[in-house]
C-alpha cells in the first residue's frame, strides 16, 4: 500500500503540469474573429484606417492607420461571451455587441450605440 501512495505521490506532479487550461481552447465564433480586420474612413486629401487585430492568445490591438503609416497602436486583452465583445484596455474596458461573418465584422459600441462595419483584412494563420 505504500508503494501504490508513493507512486501516485510521484506521478502527481507531472498529471497536474500535462493537464492544459480549457480557458486556451477558442470557441468557433473566437476562431473566426482572429485575424485583421479594417474600416476606412476618407475626409479630404487623408486616408484614416482603423484596425482590430485578434491574436488566438486573446490578445490584439487597435491601430489608426494615417495615409499608409501606423499613427496608434494600442494593445487590449479581448474576451467573447456570445455576441459581447469586451476588450481591455490599460485601465478602461469597450464593450462591443458584434456580428461576425466570413468577411465582416459588424460592431456596436454598447456605451453609445454607434456602429461600424469591418472588412478581413488578414485571416489567422492557424
Amino acid at each position: 500500500m505504500k508503494k501504490i501512495l508513493l507512486l501516485l505521490a510521484i506521478m502527481l506532479p507531472f498529471v497536474l503540469t500535462s493537464c492544459g487550461d480549457d480557458n486556451d481552447v477558442l470557441s468557433a465564433m473566437e476562431q473566426d474573429l482572429v485575424g485583421e480586420w479594417a474600416i476606412t474612413n476618407s475626409s479630404g486629401s487623408q486616408a484614416d484606417e482603423y484596425h482590430f487585430v485578434f491574436n488566438k492568445e486573446r490578445t490584439g490591438s487597435r491601430r489608426h492607420i494615417v495615409n499608409g503609416e501606423v499613427a496608434t497602436d494600442v494593445p487590449f486583452k479581448w474576451t467573447l461571451e456570445g455576441n459581447k465583445l469586451t476588450l481591455n484596455y490599460a485601465g478602461q474596458q469597450l464593450v462591443l455587441e458584434i456580428t461576425l461573418t466570413v468577411s465582416k465584422l459588424h460592431v456596436v459600441y454598447v456605451g453609445t450605440g454607434a456602429t461600424e462595419d469591418y472588412t478581413r483584412v488578414v485571416v489567422s494563420e492557424e
